[in-house]
């Protein structure tokens, strides 16, 4: 039972109460007392006669004030409720139901929150009047039509039972504001009934400050579906690479990274994965309770380019988002041309031996992402660049002017050139056509050669490991390798401005970095081999070469996209050509989408943000005039992970987010036990009337 009024506002005129005693006690001030010794036996049986008299002032006094408070009472509209109380009796009234349907409502209540949710929404709609409006509003809705107040109980039913759970969290804060802006309509009633289980992601971030509008006089009831018992909640937390590659042929480590949300053990969780709809791997797993565990896979990719896959979790009653998508773009081998400036006949003599080795270790087709090519300054003329992803030049004499043209537009297009120094090096040739023409390739200036003694080498002091293509180093022990090479000849450069990937103690670089158009260059000024330096045969040597050659080639080496959370905004950016175009977009529900895509700074670029469905969502994009840049044909959507949580916000917390909403939390089973209400108005007219009429009365005999 409760007691509660419609227009608590009028409650203020309860200071009107007061106005008929203070009246009294101005009037008592104003009578003056003159003692006259003459009169003392008058006086002395007039205060018999007075005390009755003060005893009707009294009853008067009393019998106004009451009529003062029950008049107040009757303009607040005071309504008596039993239970949860549906409508009032007198006048329309209008109520707004704001449903929960975010991803958590599909497993509150064992699995039957939202079922038992849309129950009390129809009930709600059922027990309306005719004279009474009501509208639906879903706190994910999926139509951008906007919710409006109706009369009829069979449209809103439909509409009620067209309402499904989304896969993303609920925002709170435009659905109530949407509420507060119908009920501006006028109506002898006003309530707003929000029906959620009141999930901890959700109202955790929600703020009444939010609420474009509301309005602190409509009753906000909030209808709990709150949990029978606790079910086993885990979800999918990250998935990531432990590797740096995905590239064709090799194998792909992946880790999944699983968290259980509950108090419990959970144990036997199955975990599969799928790779292209595929079943490749699944284990069994325990997690200890509120914890999280790593689960390893491994796989290998047959063909290059984009694949989608999922990983699954399976238990009985489980709670939390089952399955997470993303995607891989696998890199087909990258080819590397190596150009031996100085070929011997004893192959370990060779300037290219070690760089080869460091680029495949194995020497196998299989196995390493790298497919090194060498090839001598003389068959350079009918070699084709554009096959390759990088170009390394090793000791080469002289660039010949056939191949200097092809460089150029090799680099305009985006390749890679990784060039070392050594003894056959003609440094003013190099200068000539690399550094003074235009546009320059070379990173720097060459200037003399300097050789020092094997028994005073110089060494590495300083190392960019904030570089992408210097990021392994940043494990100590790689670091020291490097630094611990003894370079015992190297040339000079002069590039004023720029600064040193790697740098010697004495200062000078020994790797600098141009950009050339799209593609990138990077100068070594030491030899590839041990001639000049024992650096190939330090443990830093493989993954600086393999580094340094996966950085020039723009990084093509393949890549994991776990995508972006339901509701996201998913953006595109493609080359200028495309400005104009539209991308066709399919999403999970098989409903093609197209979006135009617009000039933004030097890119055409688009945005689609109706990623409202977990899931793959498929890209197509327009064929181009000079074919360059693209999209990945497909990028996953996951529902928020903190969505999975079942954890809910407290009672007295819920409402301080809501206050000054006049804000009343109801179990849902207590709609099962109904309840009523009433309206007090006419009781206390009755006693208000009655109050006057005997207020007159005795004023009539006691002063008449």
């Amino acid at each position: 039972m409760s007691l509660f009024f419609l227009h608590p506002a009028y409650l203020f005129g309860l200071f009107a109460a007061s106005l008929p005693i203070v009246i009294h006690l101005l009037n008592r001030r104003r009578i003056k007392r003159i003692r006259f010794p003459a009169v003392r036996f008058l006086l002395l049986s007039q205060k018999r006669i007075s005390r009755t008299k003060r005893l009707r002032h009294w009853i008067l006094l009393a019998l106004r004030t009451f009529a003062v408070l029950v008049l107040v009472l009757l303009l607040a509209r005071p309504i008596f409720q039993t239970g949860v109380g549906l409508f009032a009796g007198g006048g329309a009234s209008a109520i707004a139901v704001v449903l929960d349907n975010s991803l958590s409502m599909k497993w509150s209540r064992d699995g039957e929150g939202f079922k038992q949710a849309k129950g009390a929404a129809a009930r709600l709609f059922a027990s309306i009047g005719p004279h009474h409006r009501a509208a639906l509003i879903t706190t994910n809705a999926a139509s951008k039509e906007p919710a409006r107040l109706k009369r009829e109980k069979e449209v809103l039913l439909r509409d009620l039972e067209g309402a499904k759970t989304a896969d993303g969290s609920a925002d709170f804060a435009p659905a109530l504001g949407q509420a507060y802006e119908l009920l501006r309509e006028p109506a002898a009633q006003k309530e707003i009934w929000v029906i959620t289980d009141t999930a901890l992601t959700d109202w955790d971030r929600f703020s009444l400050s939010a609420v474009k509008q509301y309005d602190p006089l409509v009753p906000l009831k909030i209808i709990k579906v709150g949990p029978k018992d606790e079910p086993p909640n885990a979800a999918v937390k990250e998935i990531r690479l432990r590797g740096r590659d995905v590239s064709v042929g090799l194998p792909i480590p992946l880790q999944v990274v699983i968290a259980n949300f509950g108090d419990h053990e959970i144990k036997d969780l199955l975990v599969q994965l799928h790779i292209d709809d595929q079943p490749r791997e699944q284990k069994l797993v325990s997690l200890a309770p509120r914890s999280e565990t790593e689960v390893a896979f491994q796989f290998v990719l047959k063909a290059a380019g984009s694949h989608h896959g999922s990983v699954t979790l399976k238990k009985e009653r489980l709670a939390g988002n089952p399955v997470s998508y993303f995607t891989l773009q696998a890199q087909d081998k990258l080819k590397v041309l190596i150009v031996d400036g100085d070929p011997q006949t004893s192959l370990v003599l060779s300037e290219t031996f070690f760089l080869t080795r460091a680029l495949n270790p194995a020497g196998e087709s299989d196995g390493s992402p790298f497919l090194p090519t060498v090839a001598v300054a003389d068959g350079l003329g009918t070699v084709a660049l554009d096959s390759y992803q990088a170009v390394i030049l090793c000791n080469l004499a002289a660039i010949p002017d056939a191949l200097l043209s092809r460089l150029r537009e090799y680099l305009r297009q985006g390749g890679g050139l990784l060039i070392f120094l050594g003894d056959r090096v003609q440094a003013e040739d190099y200068d000539r056509k690399l550094f003074d023409s235009s546009p320059s390739i070379l990173p720097a200036r060459l200037r003399d050669k300097r050789m020092v003694a094997a028994s005073g080498p110089e060494k590495i002091d300083r190392i960019e490991i904030k570089h992408p293509a210097l990021a392994p180093f940043s494990d100590p022990i790689l670091l020291e390798s490097l630094k611990s090479t003894r370079v015992m000849g190297y040339f000079r450069t002069e590039a004023p401005g720029a600064s040193a990937l790697i740098a010697l103690g004495n200062g000078d670089p020994l790797a600098l970095e141009k950009r050339v158009g799209s593609g990138r260059v990077i100068l070594v000024s030491t030899s590839a081999d041990r001639d000049w330096s024992d650096l190939p045969l330090k443990t830093a040597y493989l993954p600086l070469t393999q580094s340094l050659v996966s950085y020039l080639q723009a990084e093509k080496k393949g890549s994991l996209d776990t995508g972006i959370a339901v509701g996201g905004a998913k953006k595109f950016s493609l080359p200028p050509s495309y400005v104009g175009k539209s991308l066709k977009i399919t999403p999970p529900d098989k409903k093609e989408r197209e979006v135009s895509l617009a000039a933004e700074s030097d890119n055409a670029a688009a945005s689609f943000s109706e990623n409202h469905i977990a899931g793959i969502y498929r890209v197509a994009a327009p064929p181009a005039a000079d074919q360059q840049g693209s999209v990945p044909p497909v990028y996953p959507v996951n529902p928020p992970f903190l969505e999975s949580r079942l954890a809910t916000i407290s009672e007295p917390e819920l409402l301080a987010r809501l206050n000054p909403a006049r804000a009343e939390i109801i179990a849902i089973d207590s709609l099962d036990q109904g309840g009523s209400r009433s309206d007090l108005s006419l009781p206390l007219l009755l006693v208000l009337i009655v109050t006057l009429l005997s207020e007159g009365w005795l004023a009539q005999r006691f002063y008449g």
